[in-house]
């Protein structure tokens, strides 16, 4: 028995025994954009932080009410991760993987559940040399929407297999008239639930609009005698509204 394959033997032993209990990944509901990129270090290790249910363990399922056909699909995985544009992502590797040769390969979502590793595709690799350490992903691996990432090695996928596999969404923000514009026009915040694929104005009343750039006149109610209050959809700071009045008032 080689090195190599005493090394993949006792991985699947620690792997064994730390996954026998359910990990179910946590999630942040909401998240608030932050000006300044910050840093997510991964752990590619199978110790610890391997969820096994696709769709359910894995995934934001059971906070979103929008059902996926695929259920019950067992995908050892990382936890996934979510990230806003200019993020940085570093993925440190276990010691004991440093002699198995390994390295990350951008996949398909197909290819990520199947562990399948294209050979020919050297191009779709993560890191110009073997994973040892500490290594930050390049931004073009990062850019907006899903991107899979599984563990490649020589001698086939079975790493992948164990678990070593991240997906990772990477999303924008739509909060900004203009980048020299304040996030939301300063009546906001910029939000993004986590099953949301983009970062959105969540305005304070009485203000709305995309950016929160319009001001509702009426939400105060400056109508009396129940009459009915018509916005006059301008600018905020222009509060222009129109009473309509049942008779006898005018």
């Amino acid at each position: 028995m080689t090195n190599k394959s005493i090394i993949i033997l006792i991985l699947v032993v620690l792997h064994s025994s730390f996954t026998n209990g359910k990990i179910t990944c946590k999630w942040q509901l909401v998240q608030e954009w932050h000006p300044q990129p910050s840093t997510y270090v991964v752990n590619w290790t199978l110790t610890d932080n391997i969820c096994t249910d696709f769709y359910r363990d894995c995934s934001v399922l059971g906070v979103n009410t929008k059902m996926n056909i695929l259920l019950n699909q067992v995908v050892p995985q990382i936890c996934p991760l979510q990230i806003q544009l200019g993020d940085i992502l570093v993925i440190s590797s276990d010691p004991s993987l440093q002699f198995s040769k390994i390295n990350l390969m951008n996949v398909s979502e197909a290819s990520f559940i199947d562990c399948v590793q294209n050979t020919t595709a050297e191009d779709q690799l993560l890191f110009g040399c073997k994973l040892k350490g500490i290594h930050t992903v390049n931004p073009q691996w990062l850019s907006v929407g899903t991107h899979y990432f599984i563990t490649v090695m020589a001698s086939g996928p079975s790493l992948c297999q164990l678990g070593l596999r991240l997906n990772v969404m990477v999303k924008q923000q739509f909060c900004q008239e203009s980048l020299s514009s304040e996030f939301c026009s300063g009546q906001g915040k910029c939000l993004s639930e986590v099953w949301k694929k983009t970062y959105s104005c969540h305005c304070q009343t009485p203000f709305y609009g995309k950016y929160c750039q319009e001001y509702d006149t009426c939400y105060f109610g400056p109508c009396k005698n129940n009459g009915s209050c018509i916005n006059k959809r301008e600018k905020r700071g222009k509060e222009d509204y129109e009473c309509i009045c049942h008779p006898p008032f005018t």
